[in-house]
C-alpha cells in the first residue's frame, strides 16, 4: 500500500525482489500494488525497473523482469476508497482461485505492507476490513512507524486497527532497530563502565 512511493520503489520492492532472488517467496506469490497515483500496471514496472535493477548485479536483469511480471497495481482515488479495493479484492480472488484450481492449493494468504503516512492508516485498515479481507487464509497488517504525530493521535490509529486487527494479525515495526547503532546498545552499555552506571532502572524511566 503507497506501492508508487518513494519507500515501495527504493525499500519495499527492491526488499521482495532479494528474497526473490534467494528463494524465500512462495513460487506462486503474487504482488499488488495499491496507491492513488494514476497509473497502469506496466506504468508500475518502468518506475520499479531502475531501481530494482540497480539493487542488484547485472547478471540478474532476466529475474528481475520475471519478479516484475509478479508485480501488479490497482489505483484508488484515496486509501479508503472502497470501490478500489473491492476492484483489487475481486482480482486477488481470480488470482486465488486460478491457483486453487491449477495448483490445487486451498489456502491464499493476505499480507498487507502500510507504506503510507499514518495519518491513512486507520481509514486503510477500514477499508481493507470492508472490502478486501482473504476468504480462505489469513490477513496480516504490517504498519511501520511514525504511529502518528503524538501520544493522542497513536492511541487512536493504533486503537481504529485494534478493532478490525487482533494482536496475531497487526504487526507493528520500526525501521530503526535495524541500524547498527541501536543492535549495538547492549554492548554499548556493557561494555563503557560509566554507561551502565546511568543506563540502569534505577536512572532510567
Amino acid at each position: 500500500i503507497g506501492a508508487s512511493g518513494d519507500l515501495a520503489k527504493k525499500k519495499t520492492f527492491p526488499s521482495l525482489l532479494s528474497l526473490y532472488l534467494g528463494d524465500l517467496l512462495p513460487t506462486n506469490l503474487t504482488i499488488y500494488g495499491y496507491a492513488r497515483s494514476k497509473i497502469s500496471s506496466s506504468e508500475l514496472r518502468q518506475k520499479l525497473r531502475p531501481y530494482l535493477l540497480s539493487s542488484t548485479s547485472e547478471e540478474n536483469e532476466a529475474v528481475v523482469d520475471e519478479f516484475l511480471n509478479k508485480c501488479h497495481y490497482q489505483s484508488g482515488s484515496s486509501y479508503g476508497d472502497s470501490e478500489s479495493w473491492q476492484g483489487l479484492d475481486d482480482q486477488l480472488n481470480s488470482w486465488e482461485n486460478f491457483v486453487s484450481s491449477s495448483e490445487g492449493i486451498e489456502k491464499s494468504n493476505r499480507l498487507f505492507y502500510f507504506a503510507i503516512p499514518p495519518n491513512v492508516f486507520a481509514e486503510t485498515g477500514d477499508a481493507i476490513k470492508t472490502n478486501c479481507m482473504a476468504q480462505r487464509g489469513f490477513s496480516r497488517m504490517i504498519v511501520e512507524k511514525p504511529f502518528g504525530r503524538d501520544l493522542e493521535s497513536c492511541k487512536d490509529i493504533l486503537g481504529r486497527l485494534g478493532r478490525h486487527f487482533d494482536e496475531t494479525n497487526l504487526f507493528r515495526i520500526d525501521h530503526y532497530l535495524g541500524k547498527e547503532m541501536v543492535q549495538n546498545l547492549m554492548v554499548m552499555r556493557f561494555g563503557n563502565l560509566w554507561m551502565e552506571s546511568i543506563w540502569n532502572r534505577n536512572n532510567v524511566q
